[in-house]
């Protein structure tokens, strides 16, 4: 008239077995929960300096391009957070290797030209544009992010001379 031990045991194994997979999802998404509010607080405060940088209308020379801004937060709950900023200027390529000749192969006119012409526009992009790296860490749990934008220089000294 009713359930045998062996019919209780392998329903309690059943329901065990449920409640133990119900426990690892709901600790995973707490665990995850907490990571996403860390990394969205990293990220609103990276971008926060970031602003602040650009709105600060810095002039960008060769004396801000080897110095970095490091700091703590002064908001509150926000005391364990420090940031670090970097401008520096964007570098590109020679011109060989964009177009993957030897030093032999770019002896021709044709292509002493295009070297010239190319070195021009290398130096005045370089001038002309500037990274902002923005790195914020949460000292506690060392937990960290990084934002990055470029912006145009407000006064690049450009070289128009393109005479050979």
């Amino acid at each position: 008239n009713g359930f045998t031990l062996i019919e209780v045991l392998f329903a309690l194994a059943i329901f065990s077995a449920f409640l133990l997979g119900i426990y690892v999802t709901i600790s995973h998404n707490i665990s995850s929960s907490i990571l996403m509010k860390e990394d969205i607080s990293l990220h609103n405060l990276a971008e926060l300096k970031m602003n602040e940088v650009l709105l600060d209308k810095k002039e960008f020379t060769n004396a801000t391009a080897t110095s970095s801004d490091t700091g703590t937060f002064e908001l509150e709950g926000y005391e364990n957070y420090k940031f670090e900023v970097k401008i520096t200027p964007t570098k590109f390529p020679d011109f060989s290797q964009i177009m993957g000749k030897s030093e032999e192969e770019e002896q021709s006119t044709n292509s002493a030209i295009q070297k010239a012409i190319f070195d021009k526009l290398k130096k005045n992009l370089e001038e002309m544009i500037w990274q902002i790296n923005v790195t914020v860490t949460n000292t506690d749990n060392d937990y960290s992010y990084e934002l990055n934008s470029w912006v145009n220089k407000s006064n690049p000294k450009l070289d128009t001379n393109f005479s050979l």
